[in-house]
């Protein structure tokens, strides 16, 4: 079941559209939206979740088109964890990961339960009591990324969740994407990092020149020839450059 579709969407964040003749759906599932730097894939989450008003085509949500939903409707259906996300107050943690319920219409035991499962999830809850701003950079993602989870939306959007964070924490946020993917929700996630990409993602599209060049299993898509042309570079099935790990 297509939980998100995009038909014929062409947009950007100006008046030259950056995206053109974009036709996706989206089901269960993670899904990696990978492309060189100004590919448009913050523009695509941007106008999925409607922060972007595309110039052509049609956006639905769980069949429905997205204009046609109201602001507290699109956030039931979709949960956004943008890039760096900043957090400039001292927010308790348990206080920040509350705010992902601000569209439920669940009893508080319901809201309370998706907070704890949220965050039991990202592995924050030891230090639910602390403020935000006490955290390291990996911590303070997780409980961004709780936050999202909070909501229970059938949709996830997530944008580079992985930037400047070592790899022990790239791999413990890539693993809980994947378990809530397993789990039925569609996640879909904007990333740069290929191994990654490769490792966790059940389907990439590889976005250039504002268009959908490939579509397709991790290992098609990075050993696609228009993947190699983009960058000049040629990738194994796993991401790596191919004489990287040659004796692998």
């Amino acid at each position: 079941m297509n939980m998100l579709s995009l038909k014929n969407i062409a947009g950007g964040p100006g008046p030259i559209p950056i995206l053109t003749n974009i036709n996706l759906d989206f089901g269960t599932g993670l899904t990696g939206l990978v492309g060189p730097n100004g590919a448009g894939k913050t523009s695509l989450l941007k106008l999925c979740l409607g922060l972007l008003t595309p110039s052509e085509g049609i956006i639905e949500v769980g069949g429905k088109a997205l204009d046609d939903l109201s602001l507290r409707q699109r956030a039931q259906h979709m949960a956004y964890l943008p890039q760096n996300g900043p957090v400039h107050w001292a927010m308790h943690v348990s206080d920040l990961v509350k705010l992902g319920r601000f569209a439920s219409t669940a009893s508080a035991d319901d809201d309370d339960k998706a907070v704890q499962d949220a965050m039991q999830a990202c592995a924050i809850t030891t230090f639910a009591s602390r403020p935000i701003t006490t955290l390291s950079g990996g911590e303070r993602s997780r409980v961004l990324l709780a936050r999202a989870l909070a909501a229970q939306s059938p949709i996830l959007l997530v944008d580079e969740p992985t930037s400047a964070l070592d790899p022990a924490q790239q791999q413990r946020i890539m693993k809980i994407l994947k378990r809530r993917a397993k789990e039925g929700t569609s996640v879909v996630c904007a990333l740069h990092d290929l191994p990654l990409a490769a490792r966790y993602c059940d389907r990439l599209v590889f976005l250039h020149e504002g268009q959908v060049k490939e579509d397709g299993t991790p290992g098609e898509v990075l050993m696609a020839k228009s993947f190699t042309e983009a960058y000049g570079l040629a990738f194994d099935k796993r991401g790596y450059l191919e004489d990287e790990h040659a004796d692998d």
